[in-house]
């Protein structure tokens, strides 16, 4: 069977994409060349994906700006001119008593409550760094995530490149895909020649996305498809913890629906809307989906000619796997936050530098647009051969990747350059939202709240 990821009947070579402008230097490592080719690649798949629909064979260059790259990276958001908090008062570093640091991931308020239940504090700040001050990082570390809670002890590179897991791991590909069963191929309706321009609309219309995510990776991926015409409902539960900001700031073009698959009548109805979808984007923790009886087999079989994108923090194998995490916790356990602090201009000082992590987030943002190229590049090669289909990303692997490019480098931390020419202000139920602009395409609808749509298609 032919390759998904090779070229299409008839071509001599990809869309491609041209950046100019000069790359942002704020960083120990290449996250510029990070965003710029993510972010080319779900470009060139939308491409494809219109050349597939269209008929059209095209090997078209487009020209967009750097900076419109890391406008896309900055999760830059703001309501009613004011900037929405990233991050809880307890989230964050801390020193430990062994020198080190260690980072507690408290955004989710259950989080916050079992780090607070944990050492017996109050939920002062303060009163939480006293008692970690008296703890080893590591110690500390196992005790929290054993709790089913988030933390990274912050280790060096050498540290993490000498660990079981990074050893387990650091072959891994950047994806990886896999076929869940035989399926006819789904055709989709043809799209007009002029679509199969990189900056138009409707590579994805008429495609239908369950977006199964809450934080960062796969709403980016929902968020990108729904740029190109896909109908992306965002499936999640009244009862499940959510972000304000990530709701606000990677809900463009998406419907939002709640669906407890913990209930019968939830899974019946998960399963209905599974089995129309073109593409189901999990990115819960490994095994979550799978345990209410919603596996990537049973998705195929039950809709034949899905494509399930898969994506988590630490990835499937190895000691680690399916260990809880964000992108800033793989930073911190992974050494990219200390090599940031080691090679930081203006970090002289004695002892240990205070961790400097990436200028942004750049492991989801940057695995959120390779999962869309992926889904775009999968429903091309189903529509071509057939198939049900699954790819799986980590931000480990996408980790991995940046630290292929280059780097540690010294550096001169400074801010992200003006991203004003790329941001655009919408009104929603959430007031007036400033936020980057589609890279591709438009998106037809504001964010909306959690749980404002009905669990069916258009």
């Amino acid at each position: 069977m032919p390759s998904p990821w090779g070229l299409l009947p008839g071509q001599t070579e990809q869309p491609t994409v041209q950046w100019s402008g000069e790359p942002f230097a704020g960083s120990a490592f290449a996250v510029q060349e990070l965003a710029d080719t993510s972010v080319g690649l779900a470009l060139s798949a939308a491409a494809e994906l219109a050349m597939v629909r269209s008929g059209t064979e095209t090997t078209e260059t487009i020209d967009r700006n750097r900076i419109q790259s890391l406008a896309a990276f900055s999760g830059h958001l703001k309501v009613e001119g004011e900037p929405v908090p990233t991050w809880a008062d307890l989230s964050g570093m801390y020193e430990t008593a062994d020198g080190r640091h260690i980072q507690l991931h408290c955004n989710f308020p259950h989080h916050a409550a079992g780090v607070v239940e944990h050492l017996g504090t109050s939920e002062d700040r303060a009163d939480v760094a006293s008692a970690i001050a008296r703890r080893p990082a590591v110690e500390l570390e196992a005790e929290l995530v054993s709790k089913g809670l988030i933390a990274a002890a912050v280790r060096t590179l050498d540290e993490w490149n000498q660990h079981p897991h990074a050893v387990a791991t650091r072959d891994l590909p950047l994806l990886d895909v896999a076929q869940l069963g035989d399926a006819s191929p789904r055709m989709l309706s043809p799209l007009p020649r002029s679509n199969i321009r990189l900056g138009a609309n409707g590579a994805t219309a008429g495609l239908r996305v369950a977006d199964c995510s809450r934080v960062l990776a796969g709403p980016v991926c929902g968020q990108t498809l729904a740029a190109s015409g896909a109908d992306v409902l965002r499936v999640g539960a009244a009862h499940l913890p959510s972000v304000p900001s990530c709701v606000m700031s990677t809900g463009f073009g998406k419907r939002n629906a709640f669906v407890d698959i913990s209930t019968t009548s939830g899974l019946e109805s998960m399963l209905g809307l599974a089995s129309q979808a073109n593409v189901v984007v999990d990115a819960y923790r490994p095994g979550a989906l799978a345990g209410h009886g919603l596996s990537p087999e049973l998705l195929a079989a039950n809709g034949p000619g899905v494509v399930v994108v898969q994506l988590c923090a630490f990835d499937w194998s190895g000691p680690w796997a399916g260990r809880r995490g964000f992108d800033s916790i793989v930073q911190s356990t992974t050494g990219v936050a200390a090599a940031g602090a080691e090679m930081a201009t203006g970090n002289e000082t004695e002892g240990s530098p205070a961790p400097r992590p990436l200028p942004f987030q750049a492991l989801d943002y940057a695995t959120g647009f390779l999962a869309a190229f992926a889904a775009m590049r999968m429903v091309a090669h189903q529509q071509r051969v057939g198939g049900s289909w699954l790819v799986r990303l980590s931000l480990l692997r996408t980790r991995n990747w940046l630290l292929s490019l280059g780097g540690p480098s010294p550096f001169t931390p400074a801010p992200l350059p003006d991203l004003s020419p790329w941001l655009h202000t919408v009104g929603s139920d959430f007031g007036r939202i400033e936020a980057p602009s589609p890279i591709l395409g438009t998106w037809d609808r504001p964010p909306a709240p959690l749980g404002s749509s009905e669990p069916v298609w258009l």
